[in-house]
């Protein structure tokens, strides 16, 4: 996780561009976990919408390749006419249905032919996964179970003017019930604070476009690709 205001710095990781591809995926049959938390919503019948998805902290639409692979989800969810079961932090699945999504989502990741398609499938898949498993259990807001939602103890701040924060974060960190980088836009707002997912095609490009539009400041190595100055 990165944390940067476009006023002070810029980050020196590298840059993934942007590229749209599809996936095709296949998936096994399901069986329910009776002994894990799971999600009260149906996939099937509800999608995640713009304002579902933006309601966890995001400001973009919704990546398309996390729409692909919730759709191939609801279909086989709607097949065989069972619903998928998750448990645990980060929203995983469980029982039959997880052994044979992770061997067939392997064999999709082998298959793939750079590792820039790699990267993406796995974020993409992973924010998937947490969206469908998050419902009805986490509150948007502050990531943390409903019971134990602490949203009324936040208080709000405004950033000095022309400062903005970009929350640069891995997808395993994403919906993380003890992730603290979420702070920054519950105090500040999503106003002043943008969430960029790795390996998200779209998140990635809005970034680095933002970034591209302001000079280094002085002294920075490495930043953008260029060298200091």
């Amino acid at each position: 996780m990165m944390v940067s205001t476009l006023r002070a710095f810029a980050p020196t990781f590298n840059r993934y561009p942007s590229r749209a591809f599809s996936i095709k995926t296949q998936m096994g049959s399901i069986t329910r976990n009776p002994d894990a938390h799971s999600s009260t919503s149906k996939p099937t019948e509800t999608p995640i919408t713009l304002q579902e998805w933006q309601g966890w902290g995001s400001t973009s639409p919704v990546p398309t390749m996390v729409t692909e692979i919730i759709d191939e989800l609801k279909v086989l969810e709607k097949n065989l006419d069972a619903q998928m079961s998750f448990g645990g932090n980060g929203g995983k699945l469980q029982g039959y249905f997880k052994t044979q999504e992770d061997k067939k989502h392997r064999a999709t990741y082998k298959a793939l032919g750079s590792s820039e398609q790699k990267l993406q499938f796995f974020s993409a898949q992973q924010i998937a996964c947490r969206l469908l498993g998050s419902r009805d259990y986490l509150c948007q807001k502050c990531w943390l179970p409903v019971e134990d939602c602490m949203c009324s103890r936040v208080k709000h701040y405004s950033l000095w003017d022309g400062a903005r924060f970009w929350l640069y974060m891995h997808p395993k960190d994403f919906l993380w019930q003890n992730n603290t980088g979420k702070l920054l836009f519950q105090v500040f707002g999503v106003e002043a604070t943008t969430l960029s997912l790795y390996g998200i095609a779209e998140h990635e490009e809005i970034m680095w476009n933002a970034f591209g539009r302001f000079p280094c400041p002085r002294g920075v190595s490495s930043c953008l690709g260029g060298s200091s100055y």
